[in-house]
């Protein structure tokens, strides 16, 4: 049996919400002897200069490998007598059935709300039947090789009524009359009655009284220089490519920080599509499945020289810019050209709080983002700063290269550039910035979508530098987060 106590709020055992205090309480008595409890601790900490941090969620514990991104350092322990131990048991009750759904409630123990208004989104709530009707889990209703609905949301009538609703081991058990699927121009199928299970794992997960409900959303651990400094963990080559705990640890930094880096690997050309292949497929560009970045005569972008680059994001003239991108460095022994990243996120909420009407300017004037070179014309138009987005979480649209002319509402103009100003000020705060030096076979890996990059002006006299590039797609970033974290 593994258990996991992370440095978080609470973890998960067998699916349950444990507190912390409890699992360490009840593994540091004297029964704790024999039989092979893994017990570990994580990282990330909550450093004393950042007031702002908030520990993630409870961490899914039956995919978490004995080999952590941060070092995990366990010891191996046993507890005799454990399973006499009264850990919480979550159960579901029926609170109140109506008309068009009924009310659910799997928090406390032994506890039952007076009222479906006493209900928290945590700890239950109200289904409406279509809903549940139109979710059936069953083999008639979901193909079992692939999970895909065999009905139309269309075929739910939005007045179905069960016949009989109740809860069995933990389990809601819905028996549905027959014909209780239609046709989208509301002709009854013809069909048999029909029972639906939903367990409470599954209502738990698809609770969609919890809102906003963001199940898509990258959550982000928010971090200046010094504590992306402290947390993060380079990983080798080999561990990214020949075991999953590096790999693992290279998608848990890219959700938590947005950024991860990678060290000793082989430079040759094509090796940063190897790289990215690791992970998902290469989202290809005008720019090619990758490219150099390196100092060159009438430079198609201002990244191909050797003067000084600001902080920016990539690719804001894409309607969908890349959602990863990967910098390997080849060669580099020019003086200077030493590489800065930012944390977007950690910018907008400095924002938010000392510059509140410059926050809300930013969030409101869209800006035309252009390249138009080579046979090219590419251009779209982002707000600054994008919040909210169930699917998308905070966006950030930053690449000041690239701005087209404004064109905003004459009310708008002033506010934007003052806005714009604060904004690029607090971006380049000196504690915010995480400045290195990409050595050959040093990679960078981070989301386009949030962390700013930018690079200090080199001597092209003195050496070369040349980095090979390439993006993934966001989509298949957060397919990883799926599979490997959630």
């Amino acid at each position: 049996m593994n258990i996991i106590v992370c440095r978080q709020q609470s973890c998960l055992w067998n699916g349950v919400a444990v507190k912390n205090s409890l699992v360490k309480r009840l593994l540091s008595t004297s029964n704790a002897i024999s039989k092979g409890i893994n017990i570990a601790t994580a990282y990330p900490f909550k450093p004393a200069a950042l007031d702002h941090y908030q520990p993630r969620p409870y961490a899914r514990l039956d995919r978490i490998s004995s080999v952590q991104r941060f070092q995990v350092r366990g010891i191996e322990t046993d507890v005799a007598g454990w399973s006499s131990m009264h850990l919480p048991q979550v159960n579901m009750v029926i609170s109140e059935t109506g008309e068009d759904g009924v009310a659910l409630y799997w928090g406390r123990p032994g506890y039952e709300p007076r009222s479906p208004a006493n209900i928290k989104p945590d700890d239950g709530g109200r289904f409406h039947y279509a809903w549940l009707r139109d979710n059936c889990q069953c083999p008639s209703c979901i193909l079992e090789s692939n999970g895909q609905k065999l009905h139309s949301s269309a075929s739910v009538s939005s007045t179905v009524k069960p016949v009989s609703i109740s809860v069995v081991n933990t389990n809601l058990v819905i028996e549905w009359p027959a014909d209780s699927l239609c046709q989208s121009n509301g002709v009854p199928v013809k069909s048999e009655p029909h029972k639906s299970e939903f367990s409470i794992e599954w209502l738990q997960s698809n609770n969609y009284n919890q809102q906003p409900r963001s199940p898509s959303t990258i959550r982000s651990i928010r971090w200046d220089g010094a504590y992306l400094k402290a947390c993060t963990h380079r990983v080798s080559y080999d561990e990214f490519f020949n075991h999953y705990s590096g790999l693992r640890s290279v998608i848990q930094q890219l959700h938590d920080f947005g950024i991860c880096f990678l060290t000793d690997v082989p430079t040759d050309d094509k090796r940063v599509e190897h790289l990215a292949k690791r992970m998902g497929c290469i989202q290809e560009t005008f720019y090619g499945t990758s490219w150099d970045v390196r100092n060159e005569p009438d430079a198609s972008n201002i990244a191909y020289t050797s003067l000084y680059l600001g902080l920016h994001m990539d690719l804001m003239y894409y309607e969908s810019p890349p959602g990863l991108q990967l910098l390997h460095c080849l060669q580099n022994n020019a003086t200077g050209g030493e590489s800065t990243f930012v944390d977007s996120h950690i910018a907008v909420e400095l924002l938010k709080r000392e510059y509140p009407d410059h926050y809300k300017t930013l969030t409101k004037v869209p800006i035309m983002f252009k390249y138009q070179k080579d046979l090219h014309h590419m251009q779209y138009r982002h707000p600054t700063i994008l919040e909210n987005d169930q699917d998308l979480g905070l966006q950030v649209y930053y690449a000041p290269q690239f701005q087209g002319p404004l064109d905003a509402t004459p009310d708008l103009v002033l506010p934007f550039y003052e806005a714009f100003s604060v904004f690029e000020s607090i971006l380049n705060r000196k504690e915010l910035l995480y400045t290195t030096l990409l050595r050959p076979g040093d990679c960078a890996i981070f989301s386009n979508r949030r962390i700013l990059h930018g690079r200090q002006s080199f001597d092209p006299q003195s050496g070369v530098r040349h980095l090979k590039g390439t993006y993934i797609s966001w989509d298949d970033f957060k397919d990883l987060v799926r599979i490997h974290l959630i």
